[in-house]
This record gives structure tokens, C-alpha cells and sequence, in this order.
């Protein structure tokens, strides 16, 4: 996506809606054939919906999260048994990335005070890291904060993004189907968390047996594109298969 497309998606999903004669005085480098067909762009990828002479977000409430607070008291168990699981596979590489999350906040917890350098995208797992971790550095990535999943996206994130190399990416996700891979629920989460895989050399992914069959609006990933897929023993034994089919070392964790 254009840096143009991500700052006029950045605008939608402020301001709610705009028109196009808003939108192209915002961005007057652009002409209004060109806002269009950015427009149209937005819409084919799902995240904003077009009426005649402008464009709104497309955020439904019934396909948000719930509070990360809510989640944050959800089988706190079982997460600490896969963040236990996940820290099996921290090595002496030079950068890691955690992602935002409930589970892989459990998982930073288990970080071991060592040489390491730590990427995020969450702020609560940043200052946990650097007060708890003193021989971790850390690098936030900054970019605009979602108060629902306390996680940074946006242009800032991806543009620090860039500029880094991954050696092991521990990934969490808000579901997985076999018809549409793993999701999220916020369109420039679901493409900084593209952007990671892409920079990662090896892709760890908690993800509890419970988000198994739900579904969010954007896929970012599927079974070939992780390697490690750290879980619980109520994964369905035909969706094991398929992970196993890609290559993927499947590791559970008992509830």
C-alpha cells in the first residue's frame, strides 16, 4: 500500500467519514481520478466503504475485539503455558519481535535477562521488557496507539518496520479457519503483522485452541507462512494435519 492510500485510510478511520473534495484538499498532490482509484483500492482490500462523493471506515462493532482488559482475564493459565512453550525457541539471535497481545504479553514475562534485542509493537510490553529485562534492548515502534489492543500501527510502525531485521518473530492472532488463515481485527495491524512475517527468518505463533474456527476481517497469514505453532491440546486433530502438511512443528500445551 502507498504511504498516500495508508495516510488517507489513517484519516478515514478518524475522522469516521470524508468526501472526496475533502479528501483532495488533504492531499492536493493527488487529483480527484487519483483519490478515486485510491479509493477504490481501500474498498477491494475491505477496509472502507464508498457512497456517492466520499468514503467511511469500514469498522462494525461485531467484528472488534473485545477490551484488551477483558482478554487480559481469559485463561491466564493456559497463556502462561504457551508463553512457557514459546520461550523454548528464544535463542541467542541479535532481534526478536513480540507481538501485541494478551498471550504474547504472558510470553514476555517468560523473556529470559539476556543479550537480546526486543521489537514490539505494544507499549505495555515494551515497558515491561525494559523494567523487569535490564541486559534486553528495546525498540518500540511507534505510530498511533489502539486503546483496544494497546498496539502501535499506522505509518510510523511500518516505516521503523522497514528499517529492521527479524531473527525470530513471536506472533499471536485474534483467529484462525482454514478458509481464511489467521486474522485480525484492525486493517493496519493485520498489515504491519504482514510486513513482520515478511521481515522474520522463523515465525513462532501462539494462538489458543479457543480462537480456532472464528474468523476476523483481515487475513494476514496462513499455515505455510510460520513455523512454529505453539498451542493447546484442544487443536482439532484435522486442523493439526494441515499444519504438519505445511512443514509446521505443531507444540501443545496441556490445558
Amino acid at each position: 500500500m502507498s504511504e498516500r492510500r495508508a495516510a488517507i485510510l489513517e484519516y478515514l478511520l478518524a475522522q469516521g467519514q470524508a468526501t472526496i473534495d475533502e479528501l483532495c484538499s488533504r492531499f492536493p498532490d493527488a487529483s480527484s481520478v487519483t483519490i478515486r482509484r485510491d479509493l477504490v483500492y481501500l474498498e477491494e482490500a475491505g477496509a472502507i466503504i464508498r457512497f456517492h462523493g466520499g468514503a467511511r471506515a469500514n469498522v462494525q462493532e461485531s467484528q472488534l475485539e473485545p477490551f484488551y482488559y477483558v482478554r487480559e482475564s481469559e485463561n491466564p493459565a493456559l497463556k502462561e503455558k504457551l508463553a512457557v512453550l514459546a520461550a523454548s525457541f528464544i535463542d541467542e539471535r541479535r532481534a526478536l519481535f513480540i507481538d501485541s497481545g494478551t498471550t504474547t504479553m504472558a510470553f514476555a514475562k517468560e523473556l529470559p535477562d539476556k543479550n537480546l534485542t526486543i521489537v514490539t509493537t505494544a507499549p505495555n510490553i515494551a515497558l515491561h521488557v525494559a523494567a523487569k529485562k535490564p541486559r534486553c534492548s528495546v525498540i518500540l515502534t511507534g505510530g498511533t496507539v489502539n486503546r483496544n489492543t494497546l498496539s502501535c500501527s499506522g505509518l510510523g510502525s511500518a516505516e521503523t518496520l522497514s528499517k529492521l531485521n527479524v531473527d525470530i518473530a513471536f506472533m499471536g492472532a485474534s483467529g484462525y479457519s482454514q478458509s481464511a488463515g489467521f486474522t485480525a481485527g484492525e486493517y493496519f495491524e493485520s498489515e504491519l503483522k504482514r510486513l513482520v512475517l515478511s521481515k522474520a527468518e522463523k515465525v513462532v505463533m501462539l494462538i489458543d485452541s479457543s480462537k480456532i474456527g472464528k474468523n476476523m476481517p483481515y487475513t494476514f497469514a496462513n499455515p505455510e507462512d510460520i513455523h512454529v505453532l505453539v498451542t493447546d491440546t484442544g487443536l482439532p486433530p484435522e486442523i493439526e494435519a494441515v499444519f504438519v502438511s505445511k512443514g509446521v512443528q505443531v507444540v501443545k500445551a496441556e490445558p
